[in-house]
């Protein structure tokens, strides 16, 4: 008899133990997007794009008019000069997406590591709000269906992260 109050008082007061702990949910993309790091980050990522891709439309153009003049010499060169010239363009037009595609992933690898420094900073926030405030549970904003709006912390970590 002892066993069955017991059982039965754990599954009554099981459900008073859950609620009793805060959950509270933020999201992390738009503190990404609208903090004031996020921003720096978005536009010293934005200013790199934009140098790296004068650079390689500059090269893109050479490259354009170097394949007009070996185009325009077919007919007056011999056929074996020709083919030594294309085999050029060939080796230089090989070179130039090597470098662009080694230029896409330094830049993707430099964003990649500069956003998990600023999450990493986001979490050290929230490890911390979360033991101010006493929060068990902080979930992204983006695997939540529904909740009220009183659990929503995002403003308050982002005001934290501008400091």
């Amino acid at each position: 008899m002892k066993k069955i109050l017991f059982f039965l008082a754990f599954f009554y007061l099981l459900p008073l133990n859950v609620l009793s702990n805060e959950i509270s949910i933020v999201d992390i993309n738009f503190l990404l997007k609208n903090s004031e790091k996020g921003k720096k980050i978005q536009k010293e990522l934005d200013k790199l794009n934009s140098n790296q891709k004068k650079i390689f439309e500059k090269k893109q153009k050479k490259l354009k008019e170097k394949e007009k003049k070996i185009t325009s010499k077919k007919n007056v060169i011999s056929e074996e000069e020709f083919k030594k010239e294309i085999e050029i363009f060939k080796s230089d037009l090989n070179k130039f997406n090597d470098e662009r595609r080694v230029s896409i992933q330094e830049m993707n690898k430099k964003k990649s590591n500069m956003i998990a420094n600023l999450i990493k900073e986001i979490n050290e926030i929230l490890i911390n709000y979360s033991k101010e405030k006493n929060i068990s549970t902080i979930i992204d904003k983006k695997n939540v269906i529904i909740t009220r709006a009183e659990n929503d912390i995002t403003k308050e970590i982002l005001s934290i992260l501008n400091k």
